[in-house]
């Protein structure tokens, strides 16, 4: 990741918590991880924590590479703003249009191989909601990449969550604004 990329996301979300993250990968899912970035020439990632009209979280389940729990989002292509990036791909995988956005944590991980090679990702980690109560059916994207997508009360969130998902989504819960706060 390019330190510029870093910079451009403090600047432009000054209020965003910045983080740091190594992520230790098998060697398989390095070699994946680093394909599918350089490949795509991708800035780095937008996921983000959404909450439905009732304050249920939105996951995803992935499969193949990273399989487990998630929190939604995806690859931000070259030249894609995070934020549309993060937009299109809830659209794409869940199919909703979201109503607030706010970017809350800007994170450099790390991802490192059994060898020590490594590189740098740029994670943008948004909160947003939806006016629905309920998904819709899943989308053509959901169904090719085999996703499942659920709803989840803040309670009962899924043990097993992926690349340091549940932790992210963890200490948004712990904030009191958040929890008190009503849905827009």
């Amino acid at each position: 990741m390019s330190e510029e990329i870093f910079q451009t996301l403090a600047r432009q979300y000054p209020s965003a918590k910045l983080t740091k993250a190594v992520q230790p990968l098998p060697e398989a899912d390095f070699e994946a991880q680093k394909y599918k970035h350089f490949s795509r020439r991708a800035l780095g990632g937008a996921i983000g924590i959404i909450r439905n009209a009732r304050g249920e979280i939105v996951l995803a389940k992935r499969s193949g590479m990273h399989a487990g729990w998630s929190l939604p989002g995806g690859t931000v292509e070259e030249g894609e703003d995070f934020s549309v990036a993060f937009r299109r791909e809830i659209l794409e995988e869940i199919g909703v249009s979201l109503d607030k956005l706010d970017l809350i944590e800007i994170e450099r991980k790390t991802f490192i191989s059994p060898h020590g090679e490594s590189f740098d990702f740029a994670l943008a980690v948004f909160e947003a909601s939806m006016g629905d109560e309920e998904l819709p059916a899943p989308t053509d994207d959901a169904l090719a990449e085999g996703l499942e997508i659920a709803l989840f009360d803040p309670a009962h969130i899924p043990a097993e969550m992926i690349l340091g998902d549940r932790q992210k989504l963890e200490q948004y819960l712990q904030k009191p604004e958040v929890l008190d706060r009503p849905l827009q």
